[in-house]
């Protein structure tokens, strides 16, 4: 039955679902859809107080596109530039390269209680009052290496319940629908403006095409 946990409303964040399907089907920019999805969740009454989504993209000086989502602050975008073997590599110290190598899904950890795993970012993030820290991965097809990774943190004493990471997941899905969706048209209008131009390019997409 719909109804509302620990100040959470499931029927809002129903309305999310439904947000989400009404972004992929009027093709959305990927920074709106995170940004809109973050908000919702907030506004739903869950207790987020940071989120950060990665997606791998076909660029010739980006591997990636990362949206970093902070209660009451703007969102923050970054491009990871494509680096060598040779160089130091954060990433290599992530909790996303530990799900990546240890084929997860999901990494949780409470870090108002202590935490078996010894990442940097814990610092910083305990730092800015983080309580619980949710990492996880989604491949948009097995084997492409394209796909979203990310994470979910609140900074509520006690963390997340079992209801809002049930509440969570289902909405991480949908998301990565909508991201897939947006990321693929990106790579569309990137490849059509690189080899037709921008008018044509956008012609035809439209499908404006002879």
């Amino acid at each position: 039955m719909a109804g509302s946990v620990n100040g959470m409303s499931s029927v809002l964040v129903g309305k999310l679902a439904d947000w989400l399907m009404r972004m992929a089907l009027e093709g959305a920019e990927l920074e709106d859809i995170v940004r809109g999805t973050c908000e919702r969740l907030a506004a739903s009454g869950l207790p987020l107080a940071r989120a950060h989504l990665s997606f791998s993209v076909l660029h010739p000086l980006y591997v990636a596109m990362g949206f970093t989502w902070r209660r009451g602050q703007s969102l923050e975008i970054e491009g990871y530039r494509h680096r060598k073997e040779s160089e130091d590599d954060q990433f290599l110290n992530s909790p996303y390269y530990y799900i990546l190598s240890h084929g997860l899904d999901h990494l949780r950890c409470h870090l108002e209680t202590g935490t078996s795993f010894d990442f940097p970012i814990f610092q910083e993030l305990k730092e800015q009052g983080i309580t619980d820290y949710l990492a996880f991965v989604t491949e948009f097809e097995h084997g492409s290496g394209q796909g979203m990774i990310g994470s979910w943190a609140t900074d509520r004493a006690g963390g997340f319940s079992e209801d809002e990471i049930a509440e969570l997941l289902r909405i991480q899905m949908r998301l990565a629908v909508v991201c897939k969706i947006a990321v693929q048209g990106g790579l569309a209008r990137n490849m059509l403006t690189t080899y037709l131009g921008a008018g044509a390019g956008s012609r035809v997409l439209s499908g404006q095409i002879r």
